[in-house]
């Protein structure tokens, strides 16, 4: 008894002193090492500070097996990896104006809530009014307009229902009145393009004046995006991106994720995965970065690290084996320690100080907007997805790129107020879409898809979490360790599942 006693105060102060983690059963496995010294140094060379039950015991059958020509292999697949994006420059910029980092001054008045909704409304009407096809009246001229005359209106949906008469009805409004805008249910495809509409969409009708203040819909239109060609780069260069790590939750796929730290340090995968490994010159990592403490009821016991501040030292390791000259952008979600309400600011710099200290490593909020190889870039954890999905019978969580569409005709992160995700009425509305994104990529729904929509590609992210017992509750299937490449160049997406390929 003694003995053990000894040998693991033996192993733990050694471990201790390198400032390696022992996750799990991974004690057990060191005291069963012949030699668990060298076994700790070999993991810690190859920049691993969270040790497995199963990462043990494959280094402590390579370490203690006959000599073979296994070390000679592994010298010459790193030498000949020798990645292109280390000799480009980065050519990377944060547009700070749109993230509310160091901007927030919300003082949670009435006044605030006003200006954010008139503020939204004189952006997205603006962009309603440069549109060709619409000619827009202030709905206070309304009356002035005689019977069964075309017209063209501008305005915030307030209210929507059903009629008696089993008709469509919403009350849209702008800064000076308001009026009530019919859709016939007898107008099968203006039906289906109506169920679109949610509270707080600003909306442009085409239509004509049927009453007082009611008017019969002939067509409506959203902000939306203009048709353009797709955008590429110059250089061949490559973005990927990841997120919802979850890092300090006992379902964290640790194992998946270090194959994946493996392959973007070009030390696994044929010569052409490698190559294409090489030419990654950015990383996005979208939000959810840790599990959090007291996120959701009965979460404690659901963590294998239950410290934040521990949490985050175990992603910061992670982190830090990414090759320095990838530049690396990383957001917040509602996981992380800041605001669960979008906007959110950055991760503060207590909780990741040896990242933001490194030169290649950013912290942004959610949203927020980059130029990347001169690419408008979009960086949203996309919390408020869930609203938008559970409000609209026609979207479902397997294909969250279509949710995104959606808020890109709307040229809105914000679905609507008032349900189930919160937000900031910032002076500035942070959740606008200003500017015409070539790249969007997006969190939160662990579930990855990809989608092309006038010139803007939708990138969503998987996760590195396992099914979590909430997900089965809902029926929700994960898609983890899904990582998506796209080649700047020619704008094409490749997929690489270090999943799949965990047999192999």
């Amino acid at each position: 008894m003694e003995i053990t006693e000894t040998l693991e105060k033996e192993i733990l102060g050694f471990a201790s002193g390198k400032n390696i983690l022992l996750q799990g059963k991974a004690l057990e496995a060191l005291k069963a090492c012949k030699d668990f010294k060298a076994v700790i140094e070999s993991l810690e060379a190859e920049n691993k500070f969270i040790l497995s039950k199963e990462l043990v015991e494959e280094k402590s059958k390579v370490l203690e097996a006959p000599k073979c020509e296994l070390e000679p292999k592994v010298v010459v697949e790193k030498s000949s990896f020798l990645p292109r994006a280390k000799e480009l420059n980065s050519n990377l910029k944060i547009l700070k104006e749109f993230d509310v980092t160091n901007q927030s001054c919300c003082e949670g008045k009435a006044e605030d809530f006003k200006n954010l909704f008139r503020n939204k409304f004189k952006f997205l009407s603006g962009m309603l009014k440069r549109r060709h096809t619409l000619s827009p009246k202030p709905i206070k001229r309304f009356k002035g307009v005689v019977k069964n005359e075309k017209l063209d209106l501008i305005g915030m949906v307030y209210k929507k229902w059903i009629t008696k008469n089993r008709n469509l009805a919403f009350q849209i409004e702008d800064l000076e009145a308001s009026c009530i805008v019919l859709v016939m249910k007898n107008d099968e495809a203006l039906g289906k393009l109506a169920e679109h509409v949610m509270l707080d969409d600003v909306i442009g009708v085409k239509g004509i004046k049927w009453g007082e203040d009611l008017v019969i819909a002939k067509d409506l239109l959203w902000p939306e995006l203009p048709m353009r060609q797709q955008k590429c780069s110059e250089e061949k260069v490559s973005i990927a991106s990841i997120s919802d790590l979850h890092v300090g939750s006992k379902l964290f796929l640790e194992k998946e994720f270090y194959r994946f730290l493996d392959w973007i340090n070009g030390r696994i995968g044929p010569r052409k995965e490698r190559a294409q490994a090489g030419n990654i010159k950015y990383l996005m990592v979208v939000g959810d970065n840790v599990d959090g403490i007291g996120i959701y009821p009965k979460q404690f016991d659901e963590l294998n690290i239950r410290d934040i501040d521990k949490q985050y030292e175990a992603f910061s390791k992670l982190i830090m084996q990414i090759p320095e000259y990838i530049e690396i952008v990383i957001t917040p979600g509602q996981h992380d320690a800041v605001r669960w309400a979008d906007p959110q600011p950055a991760i503060p710099k207590q909780f990741v100080k040896e990242l933001s200290e490194m030169g290649n490593v950013h912290f942004v909020g959610s949203p927020s907007w980059l130029e990347v190889e001169n690419l408008k870039v979009l960086l949203w954890h996309g919390g408020a997805l869930h609203d938008l999905i559970s409000n609209m019978s026609f979207l479902d969580s397997t294909h969250p790129q279509n949710a995104t569409v959606e808020l890109l005709k709307k040229r809105d992160l914000m679905p609507a107020y008032g349900l189930r995700y919160p937000y900031v009425p910032e002076k500035k509305d942070f959740m606008v879409i200003r500017e015409e994104p070539d790249l969007v990529f997006i969190g939160d729904m662990h579930h990855h898809g990809i989608a092309n929509y006038r010139g803007t590609t939708v990138i969503h992210n998987g996760t590195w979490q396992s099914r979590t017992d909430y997900q089965i509750k809902l029926g929700h299937t994960p898609t983890p360790g899904v990582v998506p490449v796209i080649d700047l160049h020619t704008r094409k997406i490749s997929q690489k599942n270090f999943i799949e390929e965990e047999g192999e």
